[in-house]
């Protein structure tokens, strides 16, 4: 094989790699397992912090004018001496929390 030939081989290789890690990375989502531990570990330094959950499943979450694969989760929180649940919606693909409010309080 000429050099040209092989050089012109391994820019190709190179290319066509790094587009495919590209379209991986795009589409990669964080699993709902670290989203949870990530905010129980920030919840953890307010005091009172309970217990958490979250679905493995995505849902279509809109705000504003974009739709975003989010992760629909719950935590409980001890208020004055009572519990309150909150739900949250998680972006998959990032971790940012996209909404959270405060559903009941026991």
């Amino acid at each position: 094989m000429k050099k040209e030939n092989i050089l012109l081989l391994a820019a190709s290789g190179f290319i066509v790699a790094n587009l495919f890690a590209k379209t991986i990375e795009k589409h990669a989502r964080l699993s709902p397992r670290k989203v949870l531990f990530d905010i129980k570990k920030e919840l953890k330094k307010d005091k009172g912090f309970y217990d958490g959950w979250i679905e493995y499943k995505t849902v279509p979450f809109k705000k504003f004018a974009l739709t975003h694969d989010a992760y629909h989760g719950g935590i409980l929180k001890k208020e004055n001496a009572k519990l309150a649940c909150y739900e949250f919606w998680v972006d998959s693909k990032t971790g940012s929390i996209l909404k959270i409010c405060r559903t009941a309080q026991f």
